[in-house]
């Protein structure tokens, strides 16, 4: 068994499905996503990418998501819906469904070097900090791994650089391999700061409090 099999936590090992990491097989889209796991607080989850309609459902009815985040313009590359004629990347089902479900579906891919705008940033850690959101890039490890670790950074004020890229390789993905692929995202998370706004935003939308209720409120 690979390395990368041994260090996923989460229902990577039950879904072995997926077109990238299962050989290229049919996903069982009876089960959430590969690597889904939840996101410390806010109702927040994440994993890899969404093969069918019931799929996205199942996050819907099971979890309470409201919002997908799609961080990887391949992650459709290999979906398709005979019956909503979508699929691929130039047509993705994706965001049909969200729109059937009454779900929000948020298209943010990071660049081809894995880079992520100050503008795409903003958006989805607005998303987060309002909560139900369900956040995958293909495979739900590097892209994902970067974006969650970011996220914790600036809302856990005593979480370590050190301790967040532990818990992020945990995932498995491309954070140990040699040429170190991952610097460029690994950068980035070193960036973050603990920025008390975004909590507060965070505990508004979590506990329905107006604007000018402060998290001491509680």
């Amino acid at each position: 068994m690979s390395t990368l099999l041994r260090e996923a936590p989460t229902t990577f090992l039950l879904n072995t499905g997926a077109y990238l990491w299962g050989g290229g097989g049919t996903p069982d889209t009876t089960k959430p996503p590969d690597r889904f796991a939840p996101i410390p607080g806010y109702d927040n989850y994440r994993g890899g990418a969404i093969f069918a309609f019931d799929q996205l459902k199942l996050l819907r009815d099971t979890y309470g998501t409201r919002t997908v985040i799609n961080l990887a313009r391949e992650a459709n590359d290999h979906v398709f819906d005979s019956e909503r004629q979508c699929g691929g990347r130039n047509n993705q089902c994706e965001g049909i469904w969200a729109e059937e479900l009454g779900m929000e579906y948020l298209y943010v891919p990071m660049t081809s070097s894995w880079r992520m705008s100050a503008e795409k940033w903003h958006l989805i850690r607005n998303a987060l900090a309002d909560g139900n959101v369900y956040i995958h890039c293909q495979a739900g490890v590097d892209r994902t791994g970067a974006v969650v670790a970011r996220w914790r950074r600036e809302t856990e004020p005593n979480l370590t650089h050190e301790a967040v890229m532990a818990y992020t390789r945990t995932f498995g993905g491309a954070w140990r391999r040699e040429g170190d692929p991952n610097r460029r995202l690994r950068d980035w998370v070193a960036q973050a700061q603990y920025d008390p706004e975004l909590v507060e935003r965070a505990f508004r939308s979590r506990f329905g409090l107006g604007a000018g209720a402060g998290i001491a409120a509680l």
